[in-house]
């Protein structure tokens, strides 16, 4: 008998099932019910807390201050790693560098795409090491395993600092004053500061609001703002909760019982389910590829000479269902693959057959997804977005082949991994290729073949294309010289005060770029009405 779930690869006998479930529920048992190091979890939760307060207040975004963050939340794993029971894995410590080393492109690229993108893979990393308390575990994980991890992080973060006010997880050493006092401190400082935290702003609130003379008492005791007062205190103590219950999370994993209990609870479905499930999509793929083959091999011609259909029509209303189409394609096979009860010979050739042709169809769709973006940047030219998802589908298509090679041989336990590290090499070339800069190069270069350019978007690249922009200024017309110049300036021109905080390497060069021409720039800045 044969038996595999989502979260676990690879066919195993049943017997080797039990044994693995009663060995990671045990493993899982002895992580959760171990003693916490609670002041130390405390301590650097508040230390977090602190520095996050300051760090993120600065006026310009992200940059320094969130490596700085992350780095300093990297030092309290690993300090509380080495006070608590369980010191890191080097699986959990590589994971933790990676993070560290996402955190850093927010001091590269001024994108908020990319931004976007780091910051996932920075919560991404720092999630996995969670899962097993500093363990290793992910080489041979399953997707819903990964997705366990993130979600477990963020509900840890969310609620796990309530088990520090619980005593039964601190340590068992009662006989120590020390340790005793210590315990007391802390529980008072915790529990009753934070209880009357509220009571405090909003009776105060109402107190000084109420009558002038104690509110001039209170100003000449404190001499600070109320309203900024109580946004620091806020601040602190919202990062520190979530600083504190991540590490908690670190310190005890942070596996989650109601998915773990779906896993031998899944459904299965005997062959003949699944291959008339698997046939039928894939003759809606089928019927779809057909009518795509007057794409793919007619071409713009054959869209120029098709009555009413226009480049719009034709690519910019079909590429990014195209992608949203090959993203979902993966999760169904896996899902099919999971409810397969029957792992024969001849169940897993059968159901081999048809997701064979399951994916060759999806080769040809992404294909066609590609033809219609180089048909629609040939007529419009590019914008970040559309670099971006066809870097995604790019890398989708790597997933599908990857689908191919591991679940097809039998090693569907190493798909997940490489999926996901394959997610983060996406997330690095991004980083290098650089999209804004790609699309104002691009789109200076055929000002010509397309008639023009969209200066509103060039405008709006950011500081990743500013030094093109300033360089290539004189390419553009008068007009939309005078508009970019305006844009330019008022992004980077010296009237925006800098931050040390959001210090970030294309925001310095596109500083340096504008006041290098600001001469320039502030004369075709006022030129004309750029409004």
């Amino acid at each position: 008998m044969w038996s595999e779930g989502l979260g676990h690869g690879g066919p195993v006998v049943a017997e080797r099932k039990d044994f693995r479930t009663g060995r990671e529920r045990r493993l899982t048992d002895d992580v959760t019910d171990r003693a916490l190091p609670a002041a130390t979890i405390l301590a650097a939760g508040i230390g977090l807390g602190l520095a996050g307060d300051q760090l993120l207040r600065a006026s310009a975004g992200p940059g320094l201050n969130v490596l700085l963050l992350f780095a300093g939340l990297a030092a309290s794993v690993w300090i509380v790693a080495q006070r608590g029971e369980s010191p890191l894995s080097r699986e959990a410590s590589s994971w933790i560098a990676v993070g560290l080393l996402c955190s850093a492109a927010q001091l590269w690229r001024g994108s908020d795409i990319l931004y976007l993108g780091a910051l996932v893979a920075t919560f991404t990393a720092f999630s996995l090491p969670a899962l097993n308390a500093g363990r290793a575990w992910t080489k041979r994980s399953g997707v819903l395993d990964i997705c366990e991890a993130v979600a477990g992080a963020g509900l840890y973060s969310a609620s796990g600092s309530a088990r520090l006010i619980d005593r039964r997880h601190w340590g068992q050493d009662g006989a120590d004053s020390r340790r005793r006092t210590a315990r007391a401190v802390v529980r008072t400082a915790f529990g009753g500061v934070l209880l009357a935290l509220v009571p405090l702003v909003v009776f105060g609130a109402l107190f000084i609001s109420a009558d002038e003379v104690f509110a001039t008492i209170v100003g000449d005791l404190a001499r600070i703002d109320l309203e900024t007062f109580v946004s620091h205190v806020v601040v602190i103590a919202v990062l520190s909760w979530i600083a504190c219950g991540y590490l908690v999370g670190v310190s005890s994993g942070t596996r989650l019982e109601g998915i773990r209990r779906l896993k031998p609870a899944r459904p299965t479905l005997g062959i003949a389910e699944v291959a008339t499930a698997l046939s039928l999509v894939d003759l809606l793929f089928l019927g779809f590829v057909i009518v795509q083959f007057r794409y793919l091999f007619g071409g713009g011609s054959w869209v120029e000479v098709t009555p009413g259909l226009t480049y719009a029509a034709y690519a910019r209303a079909g590429f990014f269902q195209l992608v949203v189409a090959v993203a979902l394609a993966i999760p169904w096979l896996l899902a099919t693959h999971a409810l397969l009860g029957d792992r024969c010979l001849k169940a897993r050739a059968v159901f081999g057959g048809f997701a064979g042709v399951h994916l060759l169809l999806l080769l040809v769709i992404v294909a066609s997804a590609l033809q219609r973006m180089q048909a629609y940047q040939t007529a419009y030219g590019l914008t970040e977005l559309r670099v971006v998802a066809t870097a995604v589908l790019v890398w989708l298509t790597v997933v599908v082949v990857w689908f191919a090679v591991t679940v097809f041989s039998g090693r569907r336990d190493r798909f997940a991994f490489g999926g996901l590290v394959t997610a983060f090499v996406l997330v690095g070339a991004l980083q290098l290729i650089n999209p804004a800069g790609m699309v104002a190069r691009h789109n200076l270069d055929r000002i010509a073949e397309l008639g023009g350019v969209d200066v509103e978007h060039l405008g709006s690249l950011g500081s990743d294309a500013a030094p093109l922009l300033v360089a290539r200024l004189d390419e553009l017309p008068e007009e939309a010289q005078c508009l970019v110049a305006s844009r330019l300036l008022h992004q980077w021109g010296p009237e925006q005060p800098a931050d040390w905080r959001s210090f970030n390497w294309s925001d310095s060069r596109a500083r340096h770029a504008v006041d290098d021409n600001l001469g320039t720039l502030r004369s075709l800045a006022g030129a004309g009405d750029c409004s």
